[in-house]
């Protein structure tokens, strides 16, 4: 695991300790069990160990969702706004790439991966402005448009609100949006879908499993079923991303904004770059 992973996932625990003002043997065994993961589970993948980070943290907390509130923050805010950004994209020439590109910009709201700005609505405004540097937006219209199915793999609260806008913008009859199968971070539940009113366009999943990212093999058989025979899938974000990109399966695109170093390079772009890029069956990405 390349150690600026590790620096990151030592920051999420002194943010936890800060937000929830551990002090103490509390704070101190928090911190120790912590670092004892991180020394002794390099083999794991980051997804997978943000997922024990977290399940400790709910532990030592006493916290099933240790980021309701900020949640409910960005889902509001954004949502309050909707008919606003419906009217943007809708009196757009393109209306269809600029909802694809509000979906990859929503991607900014990131507690995991400490991007979430100040003021959520202005940062999305700015990020608008922004190319893409990978762009297989019009290949991955055609395929869901000749789609018998398309699976959705949402990735984080606030996010969610584009998500929706762009769904109903694809307009495909059988699209089906997966959330986590319980709270982690800031990623999405069925908690974040009924807010939206995500279920108003289209059919809403657990996947089952509490990783933020999609481990298929650790999802429940539903959401595997789905998977397999989706003939398109569509991944947001950064931990989507790390959870399948040695996935061979065919028609799987990834939407998000690469928003650490390391992804970047792998992507081949700068941090900060958005991204919609088709994963091409039987390559690989690798991590360090």
């Amino acid at each position: 695991m390349d150690n600026r992973c590790l620096t990151c996932h030592s920051k999420t625990v002194d943010l936890l300790i800060d937000k929830f003002n551990l002090q103490g043997e509390v704070a101190g065994d928090f911190s120790s069990e912590v670092n004892h993961l991180l020394t002794n589970c390099k083999h794991l993948s980051n997804p997978y160990l943000a997922l024990l980070i977290h399940r400790l943290a709910k532990k030592k907390i006493q916290n099933d969702d240790l980021y309701r509130e900020e949640k409910k923050h960005a889902n509001s805010i954004l949502y309050s706004q909707y008919k606003k950004w419906v009217a943007f994209v809708n009196e757009n020439d393109e209306s269809l790439h600029i909802a694809a590109k509000l979906a990859v910009v929503g991607n900014i709201v990131d507690y995991g991966a400490h991007s979430v700005p100040a003021d959520i609505p202005a940062k999305i405004e700015e990020l608008l402005a922004l190319d893409f540097a990978l762009d297989d937006r019009d290949e991955m219209f055609a395929e869901v448009k000749k789609a018998e199915s398309v699976l959705y793999l949402g990735d984080n609260a606030g996010e969610i609100v584009f998500d929706k806008l762009f769904i109903q913008h694809l307009n495909h009859p059988n699209l089906t949006y997966a959330v986590r199968g319980n709270p982690i971070i800031n990623d999405v539940t069925f908690e974040d879908a009924e807010q939206v009113g995500m279920q108003d366009v289209c059919r809403v999943i657990s996947n089952g499993h509490d990783a933020p990212s999609t481990l298929v093999d650790n999802c429940s058989e539903e959401f595997q079923e789905l998977y397999t025979k989706a003939t398109v899938v569509i991944s947001k974000g950064q931990g989507n991303f790390e959870g399948l990109l040695n996935e061979k399966r065919k028609s799987l695109y990834f939407m998000l904004m690469a928003k650490c170093d390391i992804m970047a390079e792998m992507l081949g772009v700068n941090k900060g770059d958005l991204i919609i890029t088709k994963k091409q069956e039987g390559s690989l990405w690798r991590l360090k």
